[in-house]
């Protein structure tokens, strides 16, 4: 029964980290770091591959080496399945101890509860997140400066030292913002640190040696570069981030600011918001100041703006913590701590949410109400409470009508979109449960607790059953590496264009393994190098006639019953097909479409456990649909 008791809040945890997010397969970002150890092992295919054929993020991280070696022996869908889940304990491991280093004793479960059920997203358009649910390099790295950060704390400065440069060699982005945050640190215990700003001296003459990536530090991007970029690469620019994007920035800044207030026993936590704090407004000033005011080309690669993950992951933390310092301060009223709770859920990065604007009244009622709480009548308080109670709800139902919608947009299909997720995630209602559990745990008897222990168990044990959420078709992608799915054998010099309606260049790496023609997934690099940038545009206009017949193809087939087959144009396919200039077209392509002639093989992808057919692809050659003389000409 002991057994039980003790280990019923760590199965608790577990499941919560593994049904809270599911694995969706090879994508996103992992598909670039498969790109990339893919290229180590075949590098006469891909290096003329538009995601390397101008310079590659590869030579900043030791990571695509390392899952190369993998990749040589194991398949890639069961090396980034097992990788994923690795890499999540190892976050969230580093996270519990930075947080037992960090919080007193009585506030350490709670606060790693909260950062487990609190949405993990920072920065702009909900793009980003820390402890991403797919394979990267960003994870560990994470994992890696939490440690750090801890190490520091407690004066391990060697420690702290060794686990910075590990984070650094797999993510230098990630690690770089979190070494700000422990200068900082230092700063505030000892302005002598202040001198080793000093060594921007020798970084200013590397870079004005033009020695290696230092040489971008005084290289200006000009305005074509910038120009190819946006829309594509717009959220390396603070200036592109929408009201609402700095909404849910200042509902962070704000708590971590209380957080910093607090001068308890354990003085630290407040001195490392300090830090945070102060690293921030760098941060983001340097981030404005170099990329968007001078567009200095390595600063922009730099992103200081990513500081922001250290900045949420603190003011997720320090949730639990804080409400209870506020009912401490405010005399065990309730409006200060549900002011603290609602701005931390409305203010949350959870897409397709619009509500972080209410913030910016919230915030200020919040700092306003100790100076008048004396004040208010009872009437007035409880219509502030059931005005905060209706804000958090109407918040709520919000977000659960545009994931109804984004169901419905899949055929509510649960192989594609996990609906049970999407609404337990939202963190008002997981964060609800979720307490209720911990306050239930904590007044039961020796029997209660061994109950829930027994309980917890049974959750784990089910949340691992459905953790592996791949559709069917990423699954029939994964587990069609390096088998022929088309009759006819494609040239390893050849390049092919699939069109595919996630955008991923996944298909034509992992099943053919040959080098992808265009893909919007494919110029993530373009702020790095400039013909990336100049390449892709070409290329996508290129294949525009295409993809947009394409596109609208797939919306009729999903809005109409028994749609008629559709087909592209040969207009279309002979643009793409034809070479302009120096421009050379795809050798192959693959649509889910039978154009009814020059088809060259088919894949019926079938369902893995039904056997159900869910596409088709056909595979064309793009000299077949153009005139020999029009193939060579200049356009």
């Amino acid at each position: 029964m002991l057994t039980l008791r003790r280990i019923a809040p760590w199965c608790f945890a577990l499941a919560l980290i593994v049904y809270l997010r599911p694995y969706t397969g090879i994508r996103h970002d992992a598909t670039l770091y498969l790109a990339q150890a893919l290229r180590l092992i075949s590098p006469d295919i891909f290096n003329r591959d538009l995601f390397f054929v101008a310079g590659s993020q590869a030579s900043f991280t030791l990571f695509p080496q390392q899952l190369a070696l993998l990749l040589a022996h194991v398949e890639p869908g069961k090396a980034f399945l097992v990788l994923t889940f690795v890499s999540r304990l190892l976050f969230y491991a580093a996270s519990a101890w930075c947080v037992h280093v960090l919080f007193p004793a009585r506030w350490r479960w709670p606060a790693l509860l909260a950062l487990i059920v609190m949405p993990t997203g920072y920065g702009a358009f909900s793009m980003f997140s820390y402890a991403e649910p797919f394979l990267t390099a960003r994870p560990i790295a994470e994992a890696l400066c939490l440690l750090a950060m801890a190490a520091l704390v407690r004066a391990r400065m060697a420690w702290a030292v060794a686990l910075f440069a590990a984070a650094g060699l797999l993510h230098p982005l990630q690690a770089i913002v979190a070494v700000l945050v422990a200068w900082c640190w230092l700063v505030l215990g000892d302005r002598r640190w202040l001198w080793s700003l000093l060594l921007v001296v020798p970084v200013l003459v590397l870079a004005a040696l033009k020695v290696g990536p230092f040489a971008g530090l005084l290289l200006v991007m000009d305005t074509q570069w910038r120009s190819m970029i946006d829309d594509v690469g717009d959220q390396v620019f603070l200036g592109a981030w929408t009201p609402r994007d700095w909404c849910i920035v200042l509902a962070d800044v704000y708590l971590l600011s209380l957080l910093a207030q607090w001068s308890g026993p354990n003085a630290m936590l407040g001195r490392l918001a300090k830090a945070v704090l102060l690293a921030t407004v760098i941060g983001l000033g340097l981030s404005f100041l170099l990329a968007d005011v001078l567009r200095l080309i390595l600063p922009i690669g730099l992103q200081l703006w990513r500081v922001l993950w250290v900045v949420h992951w603190l003011a997720a933390a320090s949730i639990p913590f804080l409400v209870w310092d506020q009912w401490q301060r405010g005399g065990h009223h309730w409006i200060a701590p549900l002011l603290v709770v609602t701005i931390a859920v409305i203010g949350a990065s959870v897409p397709r949410s619009t509500l972080p604007w209410a913030v910016l009244g919230l915030i200020p009622l919040h700092m306003v109400w100790p100076h008048v709480a004396d004040r208010v009548s009872s009437p007035i308080r409880y219509l502030l409470l059931a005005g905060l109670s209706v804000a958090m709800v109407v918040a709520t139902a919000r977000y659960q009508l545009q994931m109804w919608a984004v169901y419905e947009m899949t055929g509510r299909n649960p192989e594609v979109v996990r609906q049970d997720v999407m609404i337990f995630a939202y963190p008002l209602i997981c964060g609800g449960l979720v307490a209720l559990a911990v306050w239930g745990y904590r007044s039961s008897g020796p029997k209660g607790q061994a109950l829930m222990g027994v309980l917890s168990i049974a959750a784990l044990v089910g949340a691992l059953s459905v953790w592996d959420s791949r559709s069917p078709w990423t699954r029939v992608q994964e587990s069609a590496h390096g088998t022929a799915v088309f009759s006819e054998e494609i040239p390893r010099n050849a390049s092919v264009f699939w069109f595919a309606s996630e955008a991923s260049p996944r298909a034509a790496w992992l099943v053919l393994r040959r080098a992808n023609y265009y893909s919007p997934q494919q110029l993530s690099g373009q702020m790095f190098n400039r013909q990336t940038a100049l390449l892709g545009r070409q290329l996508s206009a290129q294949v525009e006639p295409v993809t947009l017949q394409s596109e609208i193809c797939e919306v009729m087939a999903n809005v109409q019953v028994d749609a008629e087959p559709c087909r592209i144009s040969e207009l279309g396919l002979e643009h793409m097909c034809t070479r302009h200039g120096d421009l050379v077209p795809p050798d192959y392509f693959v649509l889910p479409f039978d154009q009814e002639k020059h088809v060259h093989s088919r894949w019926q992808v079938r369902h893995p456990r039904t056997g159900e057919v869910i596409t088709t692809e056909y595979l064309y050659k793009c000299s077949d649909w153009v005139p020999p003389l029009a193939g060579g000409a200049q356009a």
